[in-house]
């Protein structure tokens, strides 16, 4: 079965290993720990101690209890990077095997935090400056080469040089494989749009 929040894929076999792992767990200290794993994500602390604290009366082991947060950091994580709403995911957890009640306490921190932490993960995306080619020419000699002048903004801030120009060298080889799998990547985003 596919879920979205496992990017519409099957789920990951150690996530099904650990559901009733996680069930052993009440549904508020879920909560309580969604929080915390919420708090590492946007802050990046994170009190183990506080945690397994809180997980004593589950009678879990260290080993049990690291499983069950590296779960709850999937699901936290996936759902907010594939921009799930809570009611899609506590039927996608629930059909995964974890009771309701966890499901609606995994959600509601989640709903809380959800558009600070697409806000930090967006931070935290790699971002590539938007480029032109300022001029290009072709190199005859021994071996043909494209040499092509990009400029663009965060250049200079990037490479650390005054010079917002960077030039470019590729042998006729490279350039052409470089234009067809532009091409491709062309095709295939207008197919998507």
């Amino acid at each position: 079965m596919k879920f979205s929040v496992c990017g519409g894929l099957d789920a990951p076999d150690w996530i099904l290993a650990h559901m009733s792992t996680l069930a052993k767990i009440s549904s508020g200290r879920i909560k309580i720990i969604a929080k915390h794993i919420i708090d590492h994500m946007l802050e990046g602390v994170f009190d183990f101690e506080k945690v397994r604290k809180l997980s004593r009366d589950s009678s879990l082991g260290e080993s049990e209890l690291k499983a069950c947060i590296a779960v709850l950091h999937f699901f936290i994580t996936n759902a907010t990077k594939f921009d799930i709403d809570d009611s899609t995911l506590s039927k996608e957890l629930q059909q995964l095997g974890l009771p309701k009640e966890h499901s609606d306490a995994l959600c509601t921190p989640y709903l809380d935090n959800k558009d600070a932490l697409q806000t930090k993960f967006l931070d935290q995306t790699l971002q590539i400056p938007a480029l032109q080619i300022g001029a290009w020419q072709v190199q005859l000699g021994e071996t043909k080469s494209v040499v092509m002048r990009l400029t663009g903004a965060k250049i200079a801030d990037q490479i650390g040089d005054t010079n917002k120009d960077l030039q470019v060298c590729l042998t006729a080889e490279k350039f052409h494989l470089l234009l067809r799998e532009l091409k491709t990547a062309r095709s295939l985003l207008e197919e998507i749009s």
